[in-house]
């Protein structure tokens, strides 16, 4: 009796366990996705269609205006951007059920990006709430003008 109840266990636990990994890569799908859409609206200077898209913390923070201010004069900055998302979700079991568990749960990604001027830094947060992932936070920051050189420290 012991030995299928073992063996029960062992099915469930790998069946826990390969879910994360095949969930990360969707997820990882839809942030790659909510990423150039982000930044094709960007270049096209439609800073209210990015707001009115945002998640309600983004709204909660700033009102319409301020955000799409603060949108305006980084495009001034940066000029069009360009970027290949790069995303990697490495998570384990207790993320997956956590993901199962709670309706919204919370992504961070920063990204170097390469204006025809300069290197920036952009900081995203993504809310994911079932299989929509809306923008709860964006930054972006300029590392340096062009040309340059950047001392990238890996720990």
């Amino acid at each position: 009796m012991l030995i299928p109840k073992l063996f029960l266990i062992f099915i469930f636990f790998s069946f826990l366990s390969s879910c994360p990994f095949d969930d990360n890569r969707k997820v990882e799908k839809l942030l790659a996705e909510s990423e150039i859409k982000f930044h094709n609206l960007y270049n096209q200077e439609k800073f209210q269609e990015i707001y009115e898209e945002s998640d309600d913390e983004l709204k909660n923070k700033f009102n319409k205006q301020q955000f799409i201010s603060y949108l305006e004069v980084s495009k001034n900055e940066t000029g069009n951007i360009e970027t290949k998302p790069i995303v990697w979700i490495d998570d384990e079991l207790k993320d997956g059920i956590k993901r199962v568990l709670f309706k919204r749960i919370r992504f961070f990604n920063v990204e170097l990006t390469s204006t025809e001027r300069a290197i920036y830094r952009e900081k995203f947060e993504w809310n994911l709430m079932g299989n929509e992932v809306k923008i709860a936070s964006y930054q972006i920051e300029k590392l340096c003008n062009k040309p340059c050189q950047l001392n990238i420290k890996t720990k």
